[in-house]
């Protein structure tokens, strides 16, 4: 990636993902199951990848799973059906407890079985899983992750490799399940939102050491890093990037899976999943090699 684009990278950030009434009614399913029920959501999700002509099926549509795992809380707003984050379950970085994850109960076993679902009627499927620090963010106030990484470091990258454990289980069972791409984001430490020499001692550590699990742990699958923990990662010299050229005229979507059947490539960056229908303008995907 060339100096140019790091220093003028933007990223617009992740959606918020609310299903339209419309869309509900063309996918024959109700708001709220979207987020709650393998059916709905596979449905859901193969109905947007139609209306977008995408190549990829994204799930889920909430991290809603993960916080059921973790004991935080989500709530249904009356007039829209949309979830929305309860209270933290803690206020101090001292009191979290990180439970070891389950995949055979609750919204954690629909999103597996909404894949298997997507699987079964050929879609190629783009799974979302979010990073250490953007979870720890559903159990405590985000102001104590900051505080921490100047005042508890050692507290703070020990509450994080416990989540990468759980990070790396999901990644497992989410590729056994049939995804073909993983999109791993952690937006709580994106581009600008830590110093450089916090960045560089602390979370750009902390995500290699969750992408070195979650590449190890799903090598059938393509890992996608969101661009603006990428930019971040390759700034601070955690890893090197290298371009392919793919045919001109692919969407970005079919581009990923073009450099996985052609090259083996298995981790990339750079890009925005939330392109993954657009024509791409430079024909470029870019590998990540983790130093």
């Amino acid at each position: 990636m060339t100096k140019g684009f790091m220093e003028h990278f933007r990223c617009c950030g992740e959606p918020e993902r609310q299903i339209a009434t419309e869309l509900c009614q063309r996918a024959g399913v109700e708001a709220c199951d979207v987020y709650c029920h393998s059916e709905a959501m596979a449905a859901m999700a193969q109905t947007i990848c139609q209306v977008e002509g995408d190549v990829l099926c994204k799930l889920p549509f909430a991290t809603m799973a993960e916080a059921e795992q973790l004991g935080a809380e989500w709530s249904f707003s009356s007039n829209m059906a949309q979830p929305v984050p309860g209270a933290l379950p803690y206020e101090k970085l001292s009191e979290v407890e990180i439970p070891a994850f389950s995949f055979d109960y609750g919204l954690m076993q629909e999103n597996l079985q909404a894949i298997r679902l997507l699987k079964s009627k050929g879609e190629r499927i783009s799974f979302n899983i979010e990073g250490p620090f953007t979870l720890l963010g559903l159990l405590v106030p985000s102001k104590e992750i900051y505080k921490g990484m100047r005042a508890k470091p050692n507290l703070l990258r020990s509450l994080c490799e416990q989540l990468i454990v759980n990070i790396e289980a999901e990644a497992a069972c989410v590729a056994e399940a049939g995804a073909d791409v993983i999109s791993y984001a952690d937006p709580l430490v994106a581009c600008n939102m830590v110093s450089p020499l916090i960045y560089t001692e602390l979370c750009g550590d902390i995500i290699r050491e969750a992408l070195q699990r979650i590449t190890k742990a799903v090598p059938e699958v393509t890992v996608h890093v969101c661009s603006a923990t990428s930019a971040a990662f390759q700034r601070a010299g955690f890893c090197h990037c290298r371009s392919y050229m793919v045919p001109k005229g692919m969407c970005y979507g079919e581009a990923l899976c073009f450099i996985r059947r052609q090259a083996g490539v298995r981790l990339v960056g750079h890009g925005c999943l939330q392109h993954s229908c657009c024509k791409m303008v430079k024909p470029v995907v870019y590998e990540l090699e983790l130093c």
